[in-house]
């Protein structure tokens, strides 16, 4: 017999506990992307206060994006040693201090390190919401509850982030992107700590720490991210700190691995074995190409529509968000989407997706300019926010459609750590892309400028419009650079065709995921949508 006490049903205590995560779940997510989104529009602000360089303020994704993915792979151990309730209410108010860290920072040592721990909070968000969602609803209820979770995140995370972090910057200070974090952090805290239960059942798993993977793993990664970061400023391989650093980082990534697998570990950090399956392998191989088609599209737009249009904080949040309202509308027609992958296959979907992005960043490379009306790039931002709405699930259904939920946790810390790092990896690419074109370009127009006799044309330079001619130098190569960088992801996008028959048929699906009328396949897939576009 149900306890009635209080006017509520044991029934009805236990839904309202789970509602109530599931909002805190919802603000927690939405408030870190609220900060990467946020982020990126007001990167050029926040390099002259903090005094750094272009590249080294990418440091800020990067080194980020890195502590993201470790994070993901830790969170399954962690909510095992410390119970959800416990892990969820912590990382809230460690995204809470951190971000005040980040606001109060006047230099960017202190502000990368807050970074960093930030990153380390954000990664436990996405990864336990998925699996709370797994074991918490049944699986008629999934596609509801995270549809209401996508809309509440991307809501908060791609609409009200770029405009009001774009006026912030403009118009009061970018350091309250950061310090909005807090009531918002701590209100979920409060909400995982109130109601979120200590552990899921299905979740639990009786085994010891990973130590040796644990180590391996955070020595790896970091060696490795400090070579992302150090390698163009020191030279890359011409540096005896970057040979030595890329060697320690393979050789403890390849330990780790190795160590994943062998019979003396019976408590792996991440269940590896789990690619074995094609559908986790190729989402895996996949999601690492699609994170720097993510990543690095995501650092660029903004730096072009900074750094050579020269529009403000506010304007740059504005356009940026025409590709999230086109990403939301994907969402939109989620039941749709999933009978078209059905009927014509994954393979097909994705080949159509990757063509819209060739599209988009060809487009964008063929009409820029110093002036490029902001009219001009709707389209291909459109295009964008197209591409992100139909790759991500439906790679997030080849990858789970044919999983147990029993293994959802470790899949998916394979999933999404592979993507983060592929995203760390495209900001990185394109950060080395932009430093190497803009000199290239640059020393070419000066070479081209003094090998004519300008006299002919009546112009001269002397001091009084040398700094003006060395301007214009400037703006056109950038132009040019950014140019090359659209064209690379168009290229990009095209190269990742390549890797598409890895995907494995929907036919190959086991048949105990299938009813009769293909309505189970198809409602894991809806909730997939949603929580693979974060």
């Amino acid at each position: 017999m149900n306890n009635n006490s209080g006017g509520f049903t044991e029934t009805q205590h236990e839904s309202r506990a789970i509602g109530a995560t599931l909002l805190a779940f919802t603000l927690a997510t939405g408030m870190e992307q609220w900060t990467g989104n946020g982020l990126s529009v007001t990167l050029t602000d926040l390099t002259g206060t903090l005094g750094s360089s272009a590249d080294e303020a990418s440091w800020a994704i990067t080194l980020y994006g890195t502590a993201f993915a470790v994070s993901v792979a830790l969170t399954h151990r962690l909510a095992n040693l410390l119970g959800n309730r416990r892990l969820m209410s912590f990382a809230c108010l460690l995204y809470a201090v951190t971000s005040l860290g980040c606001a109060e920072s006047s230099t960017l040592a202190p502000f990368l390190c807050f970074r960093v721990l930030q990153g380390f909070a954000g990664g436990v968000f996405l990864a336990r919401t998925l699996v709370f969602i797994t074991h918490q609803y049944e699986r008629k209820d999934r596609a509801g509850s995270l549809r209401l979770y996508g809309a509440g995140f991307f809501f908060i995370g791609r609409l009200l982030a770029p405009i009001l972090s774009g006026w912030f910057a403009d118009v009061l200070s970018w350091r309250l992107l950061f310090v909005a974090n807090v009531p918002v952090m701590l209100l979920a805290a409060w909400l995982f700590h109130r109601y979120a239960a200590p552990y899921w059942s299905d979740d639990i798993e009786e085994q010891r720490a990973d130590i040796l993977g644990i180590a391996l793993l955070l020595v790896g990664i970091c060696s490795l991210q400090t070579v992302l970061s150090r390698g163009e400023i020191d030279d890359w391989f011409g540096s005896n700190r970057i040979i030595l650093l890329t060697t320690i980082g393979v050789a403890c990534n390849l330990l780790f691995v190795a160590w994943q697998f062998a019979p003396r570990n019976r408590g792996p950090l991440l269940h590896l074995a789990q690619l074995r399956d094609r559908g986790l392998f190729s989402a895996a191989v996949l999601g690492a190409v699609l994170g720097m088609l993510l990543g690095g599209s995501l650092y660029v737009l903004p730096q072009y529509l900074r750094r050579v249009e020269s529009h403000s904080a506010l304007q740059t949040g504005e356009l940026m968000s025409i590709s999230g309202v086109a990403g939301i509308a994907m969402l939109l027609i989620v039941p749709q989407l999933a009978k078209v992958i059905m009927k014509v296959g994954g393979k097909a979907v994705m080949a159509f997706a990757l063509f819209v992005q060739m599209l988009s960043m060809a487009w964008l490379g063929y009409i820029i300019t110093g002036d490029t009306p902001d009219r001009n790039l709707w389209i291909p931002l459109v295009l964008n926010g197209i591409f992100v709405g139909i790759s991500v699930p439906s790679l997030a259904l080849a990858a789970f459609i044919r999983m147990e939920d029993k293994h959802a946790s470790s899949a998916r810390a394979i999933y999404y750590g592979a993507r983060q790092l592929g995203a760390s990896l495209g900001v990185t690419a394109v950060v080395v892309l932009i430093d190497r074109r803009a000199t290239l370009h640059s020393s070419r127009l000066i070479e081209s400028l003094f090998s004519r006799d300008l006299s002919i044309l009546g112009v001269t330079i002397d001091p009084n419009n040398a700094r003006r001619v060395a301007g214009i130098i400037t703006k056109q190569s950038l132009v040019l650079t950014f140019a090359d960088v659209f064209y690379a992801m168009a290229a990009l996008a095209a190269a990742m065709l390549l890797f598409l028959p890895l995907l494995p048929s929907l036919e190959a699906t086991s048949p105990a995921k299938v009813d009769p009328e293909g309505a189970a396949s198809l409602k894991p897939f809806s909730g997939h949508v949603i929580e693979s576009s974060l």
